[in-house]
């Protein structure tokens, strides 16, 4: 198929200073988009390699650092500012086959660049109905796990509905997103606990439990502890610091809500466990909501709805057999990689985009919100507080720490020591053939 004469300039003639603005672009895309730090310094200096150019990367929090060529004549280029990071796992896999693309030389730096714009510029995400939907249901699975009825199930189904729809409408009006996680965990926590006034001999803990942790930052927890893992600490701990604060925020904004509607917020009162079958049936529907959520590919939902079954399934099944949260949650984070691995190199995608969609509902967010929660009444009492109210909040801090460094930990295992992605030269052989 012919290209245009630019597009197909030798990758010779690309100046260094260009080489290292696309470069940049992609990297920083992939960032914003879920990728790890290593996973994003490995494609920047690939790609300007392939475009001609020596380069060296250096990814933060703010912005992409790129320097091509060698000592004695060099280009730096400092990318835009990376605005707030989330998770698209479409349009990481759409960045990622950009990528893809130049190590193969498919295309030259002007149609790179056509490229780069339309993939910012286009959402290719789900429908919003499906989305709100599928998250809905999410939240009543989670429910469910958590050991509720039916009728807190569907409370919390309605408050999925609610929580879901104001994460994707409140961005206009409040950009800060410790703002719109505060104002949708305030509504959506009134929601569920008015919802179940029509039921007074139901408690809404596990409602507004279920109703937390879909808005638990699940994957920058994962992804600090995998940064720190690799060598990257500052952009783990950067990580880290925003998914504990988002945590905090979830916990006070629940704290209100039972302080506004009288509603008893229980420290010391935790999620139950399902039958192992009853298990398997809710972690699938709950990795789907997860899925749709962070926009993954129709072909990778199977992939996730498997990892999600087996990690969540495996986990309940060992903690029934005595083994501790911490170290079940290691090894269905472990399946959940593998299970991710072979996926990847099955559909030529990042092997995170079946990985975290089946490990997010084994963040223990109820218990972090918990200790939140905990926290503000000690400090309320002060001195007046009773030790038990200290030692469970204590108690649940830990708990969460150990079991998120856990399922992170799962993660890297088999994530690491193999390349990140299948290599495209491999991978689409047949389709240079074609």
């Amino acid at each position: 198929m012919a290209r245009d004469k630019q597009a197909v300039e030798p990758r010779a003639s690309v100046p260094a200073a260009r080489a290292a603005h696309l470069a940049a672009r992609i990297g920083r895309l992939l960032y914003m988009n879920g990728a790890d730090t290593r996973h994003v310094a490995h494609n920047v200096t690939e790609i300007a390699r392939h475009l001609g150019h020596p380069a060296h990367a250096l990814v933060t929090p703010e912005g992409i650092l790129v320097t091509v060529g060698t000592e004695e004549q060099f280009s730096t280029k400092l990318g835009h500012e990376v605005a707030t990071t989330g998770v698209n796992m479409g349009k990481l896999l759409e960045i990622q086959q950009i990528a893809d693309d130049i190590l193969l030389r498919r295309d030259g730096s002007f149609e790179i660049e056509r490229r780069i714009d339309d993939a910012e510029r286009n959402s290719h995400g789900y429908p919003e109905y499906v989305v709100i939907l599928g998250v809905a249901v999410t939240t009543g699975s989670l429910a469910m796990l958590f050991g509720s009825s039916w009728t807190v199930a569907l409370a919390s189904f309605v408050t999925g509905l609610v929580s879901t729809l104001l994460r994707r409408r409140l961005p206009e009006l409040l950009p800060n997103p410790f703002a719109v996680t505060f104002a949708v965990a305030i509504i959506s926590g009134l929601v569920a606990v008015f919802a179940l006034r029509l039921r007074p001999e139901e408690s809404p803990i596990l409602a507004l439990t279920a109703a937390g942790m879909i808005l638990v930052p699940g994957v920058p927890l994962i992804n600090g502890i995998r940064e720190i893992a690799t060598g990257h600490a500052g952009n783990g701990i950067a990580r880290l610091t925003t998914g504990i604060t988002l945590v905090l925020t979830i916990g006070f904004a629940l704290y209100v809500v039972g302080v506004v509607t009288g509603a008893k917020l229980p420290v010391d009162v935790g999620p139950g466990m399902l039958p192992v079958p009853e298990d398997l049936l809710f972690s699938a529907l709950a990795a789907i909501g997860f899925a749709l959520l962070f926009n993954v590919p129709v072909r990778g939902i199977a992939f996730c709805v498997i990892a999600g079954m087996a990690s969540h399934g495996l986990r309940t099944g060992l903690e029934e057999l005595g083994i501790n949260l911490p170290i079940a949650s290691l090894i269905g984070a472990i399946v959940a990689a593998l299970i991710a691995r072979l996926a990847a190199s099955i559909h030529r995608v990042p092997a995170v985009v079946f990985a975290f969609p089946g490990v997010v509902a084994m963040i223990p967010g109820s218990f972090g919100f918990r200790a939140g929660i905990g926290g503000l009444e000690i400090m309320s009492l002060g001195a007046k507080a009773p030790l038990d109210l200290v030692a469970n909040t204590f108690s649940l801090a830990i708990i969460t720490t150990i079991t998120t460094i856990a399922t992170a930990i799962g993660l890297a295992l088999p994530l690491s020591g193999f390349p990140n992605e299948p290599s495209p030269a491999n991978s689409r052989k047949d389709q240079d053939h074609e």
